[in-house]
């Protein structure tokens, strides 16, 4: 496990960074609808996951190769990131690159929660044997687009008006980390 005792300003409690339990399930499943109901960060307004889903996600997570990090803090999750072989993995062309998602709960994002999720999962990938991690962003997204740049992410191109925000058309940024 690995503990921080730094804590973020309107949190109490010590933050527990850690490969997520079956017993998480049901605070993942509530941070990704939320954010997806946010309307402005992920591509679904919906997570579409039943906590049994996750559940049995948890439980069949090859972890040599996948991994589900959930950030605890106040007793609760408030954060996790997943970072699975690209295209499922299923092409050895592919069994080298990692795709990184992440989604932070609201009152806990701007406390450098999500810079400490993605340092933790670049260390997990090069123990892993990774050589590139992979990820996209909305162009709009700059809180995390200086993250993602701040871990070591370059813009590898763009997809233009790739998506739809309310009646505004934006980029895809698509990005890259060689280990």
């Amino acid at each position: 496990m690995f503990f921080l005792a730094r804590r973020p300003r309107t949190c109490s409690g010590e933050l527990e960074l850690r490969e997520a339990a079956p017993a998480d399930a049901r605070g993942i499943i509530d941070i990704a609808n939320a954010v997806a109901r946010e309307k402005v960060y992920n591509v679904s307004e919906v997570f579409g996951y039943s906590e049994a889903d996750e559940r049995s996600l948890i439980s069949r997570v090859r972890r040599s190769k996948d991994l589900i990090l959930v950030a605890r803090m106040d007793g609760r999750v408030v954060g996790f990131l997943t970072l699975m072989r690209y295209f499922g993995g299923r092409s050895p062309k592919v069994q080298h690159v990692g795709e990184v998602g992440i989604n932070i709960r609201d009152v806990y994002r701007d406390r450098g929660l999500g810079y400490k999720m993605m340092n933790y999962a670049i260390d997990w990938a090069r123990q892993k044997g990774y050589k590139k991690l992979c990820l996209s962003v909305f162009s709009t997204n700059e809180r995390a687009a200086s993250l993602y740049k701040k871990c070591g992410f370059v813009e590898e191109g763009r997809r233009k008006a790739q998506f739809k925000l309310d009646d505004t058309y934006v980029d895809e940024i698509v990005m890259g980390l060689f280990l």
